[in-house]
């Protein structure tokens, strides 16, 4: 599996390095074909606005979210500790040191990039940030508190460019039909609740998974960017209004304390196993899965750390299985090839209107 692994993954280095000659590659005096849909960002202040003609996007899932919908999710005013219910962290407090992490990652970006270490955060990830342009996905971790904070941050000039934050989310919007991390991070608190209810279908899973609490956390001056579509699936203009900065705040999860050790070979088919039968609704990569002590019974429990909706990542229409990760990789290697290279313009305009059988509704 790992051999697989990397050999999808050199497949997609070569992909990325192509794709920046053949996909760009026409001649200087050719005219931009006007049939072409074209997407157009602003902020909802009258601000410039930044556009892109490209037949690769799709209705959804660019069009398919919008601000208001996570008023559900929002964090609340306070929230218990996960192990403690009597002992509370306040939303207050907490939006306080997120909003500094905000400032110090625009003001200090090579101090962080090189410890990876702000004021009141440890840096978990950032290979999906761009700190130059203050762009893309980074994940911090509160040093005083057991919370992880998934911060997206995008602005106008940068939406639309999905070469900015790394070579992953290149892939995910020519896969994904205009999908990026910003619009995916707003599945993943959706996603888990109807991976919940999947679960609790699931004789052999119901009492043996988990999932860290996760809520949407917006900063108290907020900016919304406007995302317009022209000549995009049928319709001569579409909007939708989704924010510029927002977290996803979740329950940290130790991978070292009390984790069991399964053979690898074991621990790969339990998870895609688990991974079919919630209908690929989540990404198999074993990073996501913690295998720790059960204290209720004899069994270990697995957490689902990562609960982003994958097909809407890569552009999964209808339900796949997937007997081994090599399948796995090796389809979405495929499909890369194919979604980059072999559509037709025929195939691209009549994918505009498609809406996954696994979308999120």
């Amino acid at each position: 599996m790992k051999q697989a692994s990397k050999k999808a993954h050199l497949l997609m280095i070569i992909f990325s390095i192509l794709s920046t000659f053949s996909l760009k590659g026409r001649h200087p005096f050719r005219l931009p074909n006007l049939d072409f849909p074209v997407i157009k960002v602003a902020w909802n202040t009258n601000s410039k606005t930044y556009s892109l003609r490209t037949p690769y996007v799709r209705l959804h899932p660019l069009f398919t979210f919008k601000t208001e919908d996570f008023n559900e999710y929002v964090l609340p005013e306070k929230i218990s500790y996960l192990n403690n219910s009597e002992k509370f962290m306040h939303r207050e407090h907490l939006s306080d040191l997120i909003e500094q992490a905000l400032h110090e990652i625009k003001q200090r970006k090579k101090s962080i990039k090189k410890n990876k270490q702000l004021k009141h955060f440890k840096v978990l990830q950032h290979k999906n940030f761009n700190y130059k342009k203050s762009c893309g996905l980074i994940v911090l971790k509160f040093n005083d508190y057991p919370l992880v904070v998934k911060l997206f941050l995008e602005q106008p000039s940068t939406f639309l460019d999905f070469r900015a934050t790394g070579i992953e989310p290149m892939f995910f919007f020519y896969m994904g039909g205009g999908a990026n991390r910003h619009l995916s991070g707003f599945t993943r608190i959706k996603n888990r609740e109807a991976i919940i209810d999947k679960v609790k279908q699931q004789d052999r899973w119901r009492d043996y998974v988990t999932f860290p609490r996760k809520w949407f956390w917006f900063p108290r001056k907020q900016k919304n960017m406007i995302l317009r579509a022209h000549n995009l699936a049928g319709h001569d203009t579409i909007q939708t209004i989704i924010p510029g900065v927002y977290a996803i705040i979740a329950d940290e999860v130790d991978m070292k304390k009390d984790v069991v050790e399964i053979p690898h070979k074991i621990k790969s088919k339990m998870i895609m196993q688990l991974c079919n039968d919630l209908d690929m609704f989540i990404d198999p990569h074993e990073k996501n899965y913690v295998f720790s002590k059960n204290t209720h019974s004899d069994r270990f429990k697995i957490t689902i750390v990562d609960t982003e909706h994958f097909p809407t990542m890569v552009g999964i229409l209808k339900e796949k299985n997937f007997k081994n990760h090599s399948r796995w990789y090796v389809y979405l290697a495929g499909k890369c090839v194919h979604d980059m290279y072999l559509q037709t313009k025929r195939d691209l305009f009549n994918a505009q209107g498609k809406i996954s059988a696994l979308a999120l509704m």
